[in-house]
């Protein structure tokens, strides 16, 4: 029984070979934040000022990665300048990326 242990013990190396190698390639894949242009901003903020609880494209920047989201929105923190979704999750307003009406 022994022998068998030492025998399959080099192949335990290969699952924590996979799980470095897909940290590396997350790392490899991440981008610096996009810029948005002032018209994009003055579109976010419109729709903002007039959201009406429904649901919307959510485009944001987190970590290094673009994420995009369907979502309505919870609450508009203006103070901490936060969107906070139905789900809980906040995004900062200095991450956005985009907001479109569907």
């Amino acid at each position: 029984m022994e022998r068998g242990m030492k025998k399959w013990a080099p192949y335990k190396t290969l699952t924590d070979q996979y799980e470095k190698l897909y940290e590396l390639r997350k790392e490899r894949e991440k981008i610096e934040k996009p810029r948005i242009f002032q018209e994009k901003a003055d579109e976010i903020n419109e729709i903002l000022v007039n959201y009406q609880n429904e649901e919307l494209k959510i485009t944001y920047y987190k970590k290094g990665e673009i994420i995009k989201l369907i979502s309505p929105i919870f609450k508009i923190d203006a103070f901490n300048k936060t969107l906070i979704l139905v789900n809980g999750l906040k995004i900062e307003f200095k991450n956005l990326l985009d907001l479109e009406r569907i």
